[in-house]
């Protein structure tokens, strides 16, 4: 006899099966976008082009930036889909509902199923996770990674079953493949406050799980012994300059002050910003833990926040995505919060009143800008804009339907909530075929497609362009600065491949080779042509590039 599915559990796989397909869906429908997504696509088809996956090549010079991880899991995928844009980006995917679900599953094992659920779908749907889950760059992994080595760990502490450290050593060691020490450093540093802040000493040495610490040896460290005997400078590359350096000093000049990442937290959040408001109230989850094992989660959860927070806070580099490994425990403090609401039938922390101000004004917002945004039609802009706009705006005004005047149906009005935070998410997917045209090398790269000649050479003048190597499968040469490719340039491999600006002008006069030169207009063209006369070029544009043909019966 068959099971009967409930109202409620029909609800829940409903939205876990929208949050499946806004993810993965729409992710080939728009182009890599620069410079990360070309990078990150580029390296793994250059790792089956050679095969060699072990040492990465970034047109076809050494790059030892990252570690290994995203560019297997992207080529993998381009064996399974093809090189394309889907195949890119669903990896990355993958792993932000990889990190929504361990979320999920953390907060329903703290806080109970309703709770975890509600986390889950926070985390899937805030700004920043969001966006950086259907991009191809190493920050959702590691996140992903992070927050189920974080959920593994707190199950093994609290269930006393060590084989939950199995999956917890598994996860650090994914971290550590996908972007370095920082995969364990942050894991170990929470767990060390965690032991301060509650002084349960055992935890110094029960984690220390044989079985697990083999396993994280096992899984991490043949890559890293590959890649330093295939090339005695990684090491110092990759660990000195790439995480002390990078961490202590302003060498890749993305300084930042401390108080960076501060008001970032409540942009990442929305739409659900509202209720990370609500936590400050005497009523929260936060200051008003019902039970001791839900003041030991709240402690956790904290210390989890506020350490990989204050890390990234004091590095002398800082970028937006970096603080995404910072939500999940945020979700899920705002999920038991939202949860306590519910069952009190009582909204604390005024969230009407804060979601009218932040969802309410930025939808309106959203909805006026077509009138006046520079970057696209309104045409284009406003189906967007209504989409994601009322799906901000039906945030306060289904709760206040729902709640005001009386009525007490907070259940309902969480339901609203939830899917009004996937239709706001379902309008910021479709930015991207606004926001990708502009920061992409594919049209570029279809012109050069399209007019390349037998010995043709594709130059890239001052500027690493990431995405032309991966549309038109050729290496391209750098003229003047190397760029992110500067420890490349200076291996065997790099050699004639990247000249300086009085070099190539030279051998542009001369004519003795075909030259396709891209160049980014405003500024770098007027520099290498100050009187813009390209020697009978012929020359085609396209969005802010001019692409220079050297023809032969248009020079004569």
């Amino acid at each position: 006899m068959p099971v009967p599915v409930s109202r409620r559990n029909i609800f829940f796989i409903a939205i876990a099966a929208a949050l499946l397909l806004l993810y993965i869906v729409p992710l080939g429908s728009y182009p890599l976008m620069e410079p990360d997504e070309g990078r990150y696509a580029e390296i793994p088809r250059e790792m089956i082009a050679s095969g060699n996956y072990i040492t990465p090549m970034l047109n076809y010079v050494k790059y030892f930036e990252k570690p290994a991880l995203l560019y297997w899991m992207n080529a993998a995928s381009f064996h399974i889909f093809g090189e394309n844009e889907f195949a890119a980006r669903v990896g990355v995917a993958l792993c932000a509902l990889l990190g929504a679900a361990a979320t999920a599953l953390l907060g329903a094992f703290m806080y109970g199923k309703i709770a975890g659920f509600i986390a889950g779908v926070v985390t899937a749907t805030s700004l920043l996770y969001f966006a950086i889950g259907t991009i191809n760059i190493t920050d959702m992994p590691l996140s992903a990674f992070m927050t189920a080595a974080f959920a593994s760990f707190y199950v093994a502490h609290v269930r006393e079953e060590k084989k939950y450290y199995l999956l917890f050593y598994l996860f650090c060691a994914l971290a550590l493949l996908t972007k370095g020490l920082v995969g364990v450093v942050l894991p170990g540093a929470v767990i060390f406050f965690y032991i301060l802040f509650t002084r349960q000493w055992k935890l110094f040495y029960k984690p220390l799980y044989l079985p697990g610490i083999a396993l994280f040896f096992a899984v991490s460290l043949p890559w890293f012994y590959l890649v330093c005997r295939d090339n005695p400078d990684f090491f110092r590359f990759f660990f000195i300059q790439e995480h002390f350096l990078r961490y202590s000093t302003k060498m890749h000049g993305r300084y930042e002050p401390f108080w960076f990442f501060l008001p970032m937290i409540p942009a990442a959040l929305i739409p659900w910003t509202a209720f990370l408001f609500s936590l400050f109230s005497k009523k929260s989850v936060v200051r008003s833990p019902g039970t001791p094992e839900e003041g030991r989660a709240r402690c956790y959860l904290l210390i989890w926040f506020f350490v990989i927070l204050i890390f990234f806070s004091f590095s002398s580099s800082k970028l937006i995505p970096y603080i995404v490994p910072c939500l999940p425990p945020l979700a899920i403090l705002i999920g038991a919060d939202i949860f306590r609401m519910a069952k009190s039938r009582e909204w604390h922390g005024r969230p009407l009143l804060w979601l009218s101000l932040t969802s309410g004004l930025l939808g309106a917002a959203l909805i006026i800008y077509p009138l006046f945004g520079e970057h696209a039609t309104p045409a284009k802009a406003w189906p967007i804009a209504l989409k994601a706009g009322f799906g901000l705006i039906g945030m306060p005004v289904t709760m206040w339907y729902y709640t005001s005047h009386g009525r007490k149906k907070h259940k309902e009005a969480i339901r609203a909530l939830i899917l009004c935070s996937a239709l706001f998410i379902s309008g910021l997917q479709d930015v991207y075929a606004i926001v990708a045209p502009q920061r992409t090398m594919k049209e570029v790269s279809e012109v050069i497609i399209r007019e390349m000649r037998d010995g043709d050479t594709i130059v890239a003048y001052d500027e690493v362009l990431q995405g032309i190597p991966f549309y038109t499968k050729r290496r391209v040469m750098m003229a003047g600065s190397p760029g992110e490719l500067e420890y490349g340039s200076m291996q065997p491999e790099g050699e004639g491949w990247f000249i300086s600006k009085e070099e190539f002008l030279s051998r542009w006069r001369e004519r003795k080779e075909r030259f396709i030169l891209v160049v980014k207009k405003n500024g770098r063209f007027e520099e290498i042509f100050p009187d813009g006369e390209t020697g009978g070029a012929e020359k085609i544009e396209r969005g802010k590039y001019v692409i220079l043909f050297y023809r032969e019966e248009a020079a004569k």
